[in-house]
């Protein structure tokens, strides 16, 4: 593969790892980041002694091309979430319940009826209806295979976890590609069991790809962290405050701001990248049809000793239907140390998403106060007066992942080829810190393909 001159537009999590592998390989890039500071909406900043992550704070590790793989590679000290992070909770029927994690506390569970726990044990049995290859959304999945208790007070939570999404309306394939990999093989168990098979033989053979430590990892300090080494490295190749409003093809190869390249990745949101390459109509029809919904996190520093609940468990998340309109609580100084002063608690409160993107219209101080009267309630306490209140916002937060994903993200990606273009970022191949670290393969990969 000779080395190309090539642009990328966006400097966010998702353009930087992308430019860090394409230098890697060889090539002769810039990045072109529209806004004063580089990360997009990965950060972390300090207020009144609390720190804040204003995006994603943390991933898994395991997989061999992941994040806590990139942070090793960039010689940043990571810490894992502590032992209490195991404790997770889901808000339904009015009530905090424990999530089960061994089968004694799954016996003794209110969270599923007796009904639905003999669904779920069902799973290894239930045929596979579905054709491979047909994409279904993650709630039918979950319905079918592991019963509708278990896919409203499990599932569906879970998914707005991820997305802050229906899970009516989130694609198995698309959104969950390891679980859909799972049922491929037989149903959740029996591909749990097959693939740990495979590992096991892979290892014994030493021909399997080295995986990192497991759980769940940041690095020290927050995510802010892995956004300051990535441009360490890449140093002067990136360039802040350079907004990019059209890109044109040439023969072989495209003009950005009337440069000329030899290619360009478009590391930005689908939507606006639409609106810069309306000299190719089709890739900007294709890019339009891709949507993205608003979030707002309210984050509330409380005295430790008046919200006991919050002093051990990761967080929780919100059934729906329910009579609280934040969609999920994140313990964030239970999980990480030193996310808040001593004898306080770091709260993060996620609002929005395409599940209800009306809350992000509220103003700050409405949104705060609504913050503050779902914890109170999911606590079980009156009130709560926090010592720190903030809000951070993102209008275009999260992608939408919805059913049929997958087929549009081939049609746009081969009709951006064709212009020696690739797209990268969360719009496509996952949202997730981790997804985004392994995507910088497949963008090298496109590259050499022209």
């Amino acid at each position: 593969m000779s080395p190309s001159k090539i642009a990328v537009v966006g400097g966010g999590f998702g353009g930087l790892t992308a430019a860090r592998a394409l230098v890697a390989a060889g090539h002769d890039v810039t990045v072109l980041e529209a806004g004063p500071r580089a990360g997009g909406v990965v950060g972390t900043s300090k207020s009144d002694g609390f720190v804040r992550e204003h995006a994603a704070s943390s991933f898994l590790g395991g997989p061999p091309h992941g994040a806590l793989a990139l942070c090793n590679e960039l010689g940043l000290a990571t810490e894992k979430a502590l032992p209490a992070a195991k404790r997770r909770y889901i808000y339904i029927d009015g009530k905090l319940r424990l999530l089960p994690s061994d089968p004694m506390s799954f016996v003794r569970s209110d969270l599923l009826t007796w009904r639905g726990k003999l669904d779920l044990l069902r799973e290894p049995f239930v045929a596979a209806h579905r054709p491979l290859g047909d994409d279904e959304s993650m709630y039918a999945f979950a319905a079918r295979r592991l019963g509708p208790q278990a896919a409203r007070a499990i599932v569906a939570p879970f998914v707005t976890g991820v997305f802050a999404a229906d899970a009516h309306e989130v694609s198995l394939e698309a959104g969950f590609p390891r679980i859909a990999a799972l049922a491929a093989e037989g149903g959740l168990l029996r591909g749990m069991i097959k693939q740990q098979v495979r590992a096991l033989i892979a290892k014994r053979r030493g021909t399997g790809e080295a995986r990192t430590a497991s759980g769940m990892h940041a690095p020290v300090g927050g995510l802010g962290a892995m956004i300051d080494a990535l441009m360490r490295e890449l140093g002067s190749r990136v360039e802040l405050a350079s907004p990019v409003k059209t890109i044109e093809p040439v023969q072989g190869g495209v003009l950005v701001e009337r440069e000329r390249y030899d290619g360009c990745v478009l590391a930005i949101p689908a939507t606006d990248a639409a609106t810069i390459v309306a000299a190719m109509p089709e890739l900007t029809t294709k890019l339009a049809a891709f949507e993205r919904a608003p979030v707002a996190l309210v984050y509330l520093g409380v005295a430790e000793a008046a919200v006991p609940p919050a002093r051990d468990g990761f967080g929780f998340l919100v059934a729906q239907g329910e009579d609280l309109r934040v969609l999920g609580v994140v313990f964030e100084s239970t999980v990480w140390p030193e996310r808040a002063p001593h004898g306080h608690v770091l709260l993060r409160c996620i609002f929005g998403g395409a599940r209800d993107p009306s809350a992000t219209m509220l103003d700050d101080a409405a949104l705060i106060a609504k913050a503050k009267e779902d914890v109170a309630r999911a606590f079980g306490v009156p009130a709560i007066e926090p010592s720190h209140a903030s809000v951070v916002r993102w209008a275009k937060g999260l992608p939408k992942y919805p059913v049929g994903h997958r087929d549009r993200v081939r049609e746009a990606s081969a009709v951006a080829r064709t212009h020696r273009v690739v797209l990268a970022g969360a719009d496509y191949r996952g949202p997730a810190i981790n997804d985004l670290a392994a995507d910088a393969a497949t963008v090298v990969a496109e590259v050499a393909a022209w």
